[in-house]
């Protein structure tokens, strides 16, 4: 999964592919944790919601 890009990720993760979810989710750690300010509530709420917009997203 490391010589995918996202584009490809995101297509293999809309499907169900889990490692392809969790491969794009490594790879944003560091936005997400930037963003979320050291809140744990506010981390898992942001994965969540990438994770929702990937499902929802029309490749």
């Amino acid at each position: 999964m490391k010589n995918k890009n996202l584009y490809e990720l995101g297509k293999l993760a809309k499907n169900g592919n889990e490692m392809a979810i969790l491969e794009i989710i490594e790879r944003k750690k560091n936005i997400i944790k930037r963003y979320s300010f050291g809140d744990e509530d506010r981390y898992q709420f942001i994965i969540l919601k990438l994770i929702e917009g990937i499902k929802n997203y029309k490749f």
